[in-house]
């Protein structure tokens, strides 16, 4: 990485910003995953990990990750499965919807099968910034991730 006394060239100041730039997401945004199946538990912490994100949180309970996002006060952002059994995604948008000081540091990534147009509309009318599917692939990730504004 440049480091301020050794930028040069627009190059060197495009690389240098580039990692203040992933430094400050590290620090800024906790990551969570509301995933149900084994594989998917295993591929979002593993990608996040080549990222150099360290702070993955992989649950099965939408309640508890809606407690911590809740008590933590950090931005977040949320890889949730909509058929997660305890919370599924859409009543999950919706708690969120409900604690609007929490709704607005939190951008949703919401894990789905295949969905008719209309459920996808809601899904975005409730808060979702995006929609992967099932089964999650690396490939959907950065996608995804880009449109919650993080270039990974």
């Amino acid at each position: 990485m440049a480091t301020l006394e050794k930028v040069s060239t627009l190059e060197d100041m495009k690389a240098l910003m580039g990692e203040l730039h992933r430094l400050r997401v590290k620090l800024l945004y906790d990551f969570y995953g509301v995933l149900q199946d084994f594989s998917s538990k295993k591929i979002l912490p593993q990608w996040l990990q080549k990222k150099s994100v360290e702070n993955v949180i992989v649950k099965e309970s939408g309640n508890e990750v809606l407690s911590k996002i809740i008590a933590a006060k950090r931005y977040a952002i949320i890889v949730y499965d909509i058929e997660t059994p305890d919370l599924n995604g859409l009543q999950f948008l919706i708690n969120l919807e409900k604690t609007p000081e929490i709704k607005s540091k939190c951008k949703v990534i919401i894990s789905t099968p295949r969905l008719p147009v209309e459920a996808q509309e809601k899904l975005s009318a409730l808060g979702a910034k995006a929609l992967i599917s099932k089964p999650l692939v690396e490939s959907e990730f950065r996608v995804a991730f880009g449109k919650v504004g993080l270039d990974y």
